[in-house]
């Protein structure tokens, strides 16, 4: 159709309507994660303002690798699983490692060392001799994406894997690192952090299914290659208790962002009031900061 009918049918339109029709700019809604956004926030507002919205790169992007090698191979044991019909053996871990670390150095992501390399193949391994036949089959779908748009703002989470247990769902996310230590009161907070990510979790998928699922399991990787290790933390979404939790915390996120969206404004990203020091050993921009020396 020529741009002249086109505007033709326009006016014509407009006439009918009885007004006007004009160009309404309305506000464009931010998309916010659960662990992209919320999660690196509450660890640390400074980093995640000077990664996030400043255009850095971590220099030694350690924790990247390890998390995502770990992430991308469960997800191929699923899709193995899904179109082969059988659960991968801890003998097949390192064929499959191989190739998923041959993707990622075609993306410019390589482990720090071979130890960490090591450490990785031993902890798949021991999720496969544990896990691998209870677990794989269950699972429904991997990477489940789930989006909420609220009044302010666009809710964003992947859910690493969707279980289903006697006709119940329940939601997992693996984390590639130690299960933090409820003692401290750093480790206290940090369990609290990634509790309320499966809150948002669970939510999400109340949003689009009607119900909640039955429970949320974190799965801390590297407590599996521990003596007595403890690598699952599960969260009741039968409990009342759970639920109320996750409508305050609901409350809380966008609360969050409006502290996000303010730092943005103004330019200013506060430190934390807690943090460990392997957290700030590991940032690029500890130096030039009065936290990291309070810690040294």
């Amino acid at each position: 159709m020529r741009p002249e009918k086109i505007v033709e049918g326009l006016e014509r339109f407009s006439k009918r309507l009885g007004k006007k029709l004009t160009l309404n700019k309305g506000k464009v809604k931010e998309r916010y994660t659960i662990t992209g956004d919320i999660i690196s926030y509450s660890i640390c507002p400074r980093q995640y303002g000077l990664y996030r919205f400043y255009g850095f790169s971590p220099s030694n992007p350690t924790q990247e690798w390890y998390g995502s090698v770990i992430h991308r191979f469960l997800k191929r044991a699923h899709t193995i699983y899904r179109i082969k019909g059988r659960v991968i053996s801890p003998d097949e871990v390192e064929e499959i490692f191989r190739k998923v670390e041959t993707s990622m150095e075609a993306e410019g992501i390589r482990p720090t060392s071979p130890k960490v390399r090591e450490k990785v193949i031993s902890i798949l391994k021991e999720f496969c001799r544990l896990y691998g036949e209870e677990f794989i089959p269950k699972i429904v779908e991997a990477e489940l994406r789930l989006v909420k748009e609220l009044s302010e703002f666009i809710l964003y989470g992947i859910v690493d894997a969707l279980k289903e247990e006697n006709e119940n769902f329940e939601i997992w996310d693996y984390k590639g690192m130690d299960r933090p230590d409820p003692s401290t009161p750093y480790g206290k907070r940090k369990l609290d952090i990634y509790e309320k990510q499966m809150f948002v979790y669970g939510y999400l998928f109340k949003e689009k299914n009607g119900s909640y699922p039955k429970k949320a399991v974190l799965l801390f990787m590297n407590e599996l290659v521990k003596e007595n290790g403890s690598p699952l933390y599960a969260i009741d979404f039968t409990e009342e208790e759970t639920i109320k939790k996750v409508e305050r915390f609901i409350e809380e996120f966008s609360e969050i962002v409006k502290k996000i969206e303010k730092s943005k404004e103004s330019g200013k990203w506060e430190l934390p009031k807690e943090i460990d020091k392997k957290t700030c050993s590991q940032c690029d921009f500890r130096f030039d900061c009065e936290k990291f020396s309070s810690l040294r």
